[in-house]
C-alpha cells in the first residue's frame, strides 16, 4: 500500500472513531437525561433512622466564595468550575460539596451551591463528571438530604443522572481508595433510591466492596495504601457504609464491622498524644477526620471499643502495614518499618522506609516534612524524596525511583524485619540494589537509641542521617551534642553535624520554615536521643 493510501486510510479511521465517540456521547447523555424517570427516592421517614454523619470543616465562605487546601477563591462564572489555571485538587474539592456536611454553613449558601452546580455543569462535562468527584458529591448530597433538607429544584433528577454516569465509568484502572469511593457512592444511591435501577447500583456497590474491604484493610487494621490520613478517610467510609445500609435495612457481612473496629484500633495506635497522626506517605492535616471524630462516630453506631494496647506496652507492632509505636515515660515514637505500599498502586508512597516521628514532653519533636501539593513540580518530587524524611540517605541515591506526581518505578524492598518487646530492627535494599541500610530502634524509659549501618557497593559513598525538627522547637549544637527543646542527641561515629533549613508542610499549600539536623557519617552511626 502506498504512503498516500495509508494516509487516507489513517484519517478515515480517525474520522470514523471521532464520529463513533460523538454518537456514543450523545447516546450516553440521552440515557443520563432520562434515567431519573424510573428511579425514585425512598420515603423520607427513613432518614430519621440514620446516625449522625461526621461533620466537615467550613469550606463555603459565602455565595460563590470557597476555601479549600488553605486557598480562598471566588467562583463567579460557569467557567470557574473547570479553570485550567486553578490547581486540579482545588477544583476537585470544589466539586465534592463537603461543605454540605458542615453545621456552621447557612442553609441558603448550601442550596445556592447545589443549584449553581446543576445549572453550570452540563451532563457529562468537566471535572464534576469525573468518577471520583461524582462519588464524593453523590454521598454528600445524600447525606444532606438525609439531614431532612428539602431537595433543591432538579436535585433528585440530577442525582440519579450522576449515579448513572458513575456506574458507567468505575475506576478499575486506579483501584485503591478511588474504587472504594465509587462503590460507596453506589451503595448510598442504591439505598436512597428505589426501583430496578437502584437495585443494580446497590448490588454493584456491594459486590465491589465484598472484594475491596478484605483487600484494602489489612489484618492489623491499616489501610493498604499506608497513608495515615487516607486511613482515617477510608475508616470513615467504612463506617458510613455500615450506617447507610443499617438505616435502609440492607444486610452486610459481619466481617465489615470487624474490619472497621480493627481500623479504629490501628488509628489509635498511630495517633500522637496530641490527637494528630504522623505524616507518613501522602498525608496532610485538615482533610480527614480526627481520631476523636472517628471514635465518636463508631460509638454512635454501637461498635465495640477495644482496649488501647498502645498505652500499656513498650513496643506495639503493626506487622501487616509495617508501622510500629514505642512508648517511654515521657515520649511516643511512631515509626515505619514496612514496605512502600501495594505493588500495583504505590501512587501515595514516599521514600520513607525506617522513617519516624517523635513526640515528647507534650510536644512534637521530630516530624515528617509532610505533603503540600499533588501538582507535578520540584516541590512534589522533594516531598516524596529520601531527603524529606527522618531516614538515612546514601550518597545522592534514592530509596525508590519516584517520578511524576503519583508514579514509582523500581522500588526498595524490606529484606529483614525483627520486633521484640523493646526494639525494632529492619533492613532494606534500595531500588537498584546498590546499597543496604539497616536501622535498629531501641526503646528505654527515658531514651531511644538508633543504630544505623550502611553496606554500599560504592566505597566512596558517604551517608547523611536527617532529623527534621518541628518549627516550634529550638535547636542548638553544643560541642558534640545537639539540644532539641528538652531533648538531647549524642552521636557515635559522626563525621560532621550541621543545621540546615527546610520547609515543613503540615497542610496543603502551607509551608513553615523549620530546621533539619544533618549528621554525616561513613558506614555506621549510633544516635542516642535522651528525653
Amino acid at each position: 500500500m502506498s504512503r498516500i493510501a495509508k494516509s487516507v486510510l489513517y484519517w478515515r479511521t480517525v474520522r470514523n472513531l471521532r464520529l463513533t465517540q460523538i454518537v456514543c456521547r450523545a447516546i450516553r447523555r440521552f440515557q443520563l437525561t432520562n434515567i431519573a424517570s424510573g428511579t425514585f427516592p425512598v420515603p423520607r421517614e427513613n432518614f430519621s433512622l440514620c446516625s449522625k454523619f461526621t461533620a466537615r470543616n467550613r469550606s463555603i465562605l459565602g455565595h460563590g466564595k470557597f476555601v479549600f487546601l488553605n486557598v480562598e477563591r471566588v467562583v463567579a462564572s460557569p467557567s470557574d468550575w473547570n479553570n485550567p489555571n486553578t490547581q486540579k485538587l482545588w477544583l476537585y474539592n470544589l466539586h465534592y460539596h463537603d461543605g454540605l456536611v458542615c453545621s456552621e454553613t447557612p442553609g441558603d449558601e448550601k442550596r445556592d451551591l447545589i443549584q449553581r452546580w446543576i445549572e453550570e455543569n452540563p451532563v457529562g462535562e468537566g471535572n464534576g463528571w469525573e468518577p471520583y468527584t461524582l462519588s464524593l458529591r453523590i454521598v454528600n448530597w445524600i447525606k444532606w438530604l438525609c439531614a431532612s433538607n428539602e431537595p433543591v429544584a432538579g436535585m433528585i433528577e440530577s442525582l440519579a443522572q450522576q449515579v448513572s454516569s458513575l456506574r458507567g465509568q468505575l475506576e478499575y484502572h486506579l483501584l485503591g481508595n478511588h474504587l472504594f469511593a465509587n462503590a460507596k457512592a453506589l451503595v448510598f444511591a442504591g439505598c436512597f433510591f428505589e426501583g430496578p435501577e437502584a437495585q443494580k447500583w446497590l448490588g454493584k456497590g456491594l459486590s465491589i466492596l465484598k472484594l475491596e474491604v478484605p483487600e484494602q484493610f489489612l489484618a492489623d487494621g491499616g489501610h493498604f495504601e499506608l497513608s495515615t490520613t487516607y486511613h482515617a478517610t477510608l475508616t470513615e467510609d467504612l463506617l458510613d457504609i455500615i450506617n447507610i445500609t443499617r438505616t435502609y435495612g440492607h444486610g452486610i457481612p459481619a466481617a465489615w464491622e470487624c474490619a472497621s473496629e480493627r481500623a479504629l484500633e490501628w488509628q489509635r495506635v498511630m495517633t500522637r498524644p496530641d490527637g494528630l497522626p504522623p505524616l507518613f506517605n501522602d498525608a496532610a492535616y485538615g482533610n480527614s477526620p480526627s481520631l476523636d471524630e472517628i471514635e465518636a462516630y463508631a460509638a454512635r453506631l454501637g461498635l465495640e471499643r477495644k482496649s488501647l494496647k498502645s498505652e500499656t506496652v513498650s513496643v506495639v507492632d503493626l506487622p501487616d502495614s509495617g508501622y510500629f509505636r514505642m512508648n517511654g515515660e515521657h515520649y511516643s515514637l511512631l515509626g515505619d518499618a514496612g514496605k512502600i505500599g501495594p505493588d500495583y498502586i504505590p501512587g501515595h508512597a514516599h521514600c520513607d522506609m525506617l522513617n519516624f516521628e517523635l513526640f515528647a514532653h507534650g510536644k512534637p519533636i521530630f516530624v515528617d516534612v509532610g505533603t503540600s501539593t499533588y501538582e507535578v513540580s520540584d516541590r512534589r518530587m522533594y516531598e516524596r524524596s529520601t531527603a524529606a524524611h527522618n531516614v538515612v540517605q546514601v550518597g545522592n541515591r534514592e530509596q525508590s525511583e519516584m517520578w511524576s506526581a503519583f508514579r514509582v518505578a523500581r522500588r526498595a524492598r524490606i529484606t529483614n524485619r525483627e520486633v521484640d518487646e523493646s526494639s525494632v530492627s529492619t533492613t532494606y535494599e534500595n531500588f537498584d540494589r546498590s546499597y543496604q541500610h539497616a536501622r535498629k530502634f531501641v526503646s528505654e524509659q527515658n531514651r531511644i537509641t538508633l543504630r544505623d549501618e550502611i553496606v554500599s557497593r560504592n566505597e566512596q559513598d558517604g551517608a547523611i542521617a536527617r532529623f527534621h525538627v518541628h518549627p516550634d522547637i529550638d535547636v542548638k549544637i553544643v560541642g558534640s551534642e545537639v539540644t532539641v527543646g528538652l531533648c538531647s542527641l549524642s552521636f557515635t561515629d559522626a563525621v560532621k553535624i550541621q543545621l540546615v533549613p527546610f520547609n515543613y508542610a503540615p497542610e496543603f499549600n502551607k509551608l513553615v520554615p523549620a530546621t533539619c539536623i544533618e549528621v554525616h557519617f561513613e558506614r555506621t552511626l549510633e544516635t542516642i536521643i535522651s528525653i
